[in-house]
């Protein structure tokens, strides 16, 4: 009987038909979930369009706690205590009005653009406070992006002239860059922010 050459052919080819569209199967399984999880910081995904929660920490007044906090999303980043310390200095310095300590934490870009005297006058009756990473993710070039949320209070006067308030809850997009070795902030993103009055 001579050999099923023709059909082995058929088998191994259609063996290897199904290997390449299982393997396709979770190739494009694999992009969905990892783009639904590290989805575009600047999108109108619900990390950034949802509605800004009310502020509930009825243990302290507004803006809450002046430690920064990371969701566990943002903790499993291999940057992220880099991130935090950052952060938290950031704000520390914010609240404290310590400027030589803001101007570490930013991009010699903000340095320039925020003298000293500028800087004191927009930051002149800010506290920050209820600081929460909810996400870091990669952007453009090395960069990275931070979605997270807080809590402003300010005199009427400093607020946003569309929102004129004394308690603000904000959800943002930060840009953090290297720069000179260190991680810093960078220059603001455009549409990177959102604000709602704080819900009593």
């Amino acid at each position: 009987m001579p050999p099923r050459t023709g059909f082995r052919r058929r088998r191994r080819l259609l063996w290897n038909a199904c290997l390449t569209l299982a393997v396709v199967a979770v190739s494009v399984g694999g992009g969905v979930l990892a783009r639904s999880f590290y989805a575009s910081p600047t999108s109108s995904s619900g990390e950034t369009s949802a509605q800004l929660p009310p502020f509930t920490d009825s243990s302290q007044d507004p803006p809450g706690r002046q430690r920064v906090v990371l969701k566990p999303g943002a903790r499993r980043h291999p940057d992220s205590t880099v991130v935090r310390n950052l952060l938290q200095r950031h704000f520390d310095a914010i609240n404290q009005r310590n400027y030589q300590q803001w101007r570490t934490t930013v991009v010699q870009a903000k340095r320039l653009n925020q003298p000293y005297g500028k800087w004191r006058e927009e930051y002149e009756s800010t506290r920050d406070g209820s600081v929460t990473v909810h996400r870091i993710v990669r952007g453009p070039e090395g960069t990275l992006r931070v979605i997270m949320s807080l809590v402003s209070v300010q005199d009427r006067e400093d607020a946003p002239k569309d929102m004129p308030a004394t308690c603000l809850r904000w959800r943002v997009v930060y840009q953090l860059v290297v720069e000179e070795g260190k991680l810093r902030l960078g220059q603001g993103l455009p549409d990177s922010s959102l604000h709602n009055e704080c819900a009593n």
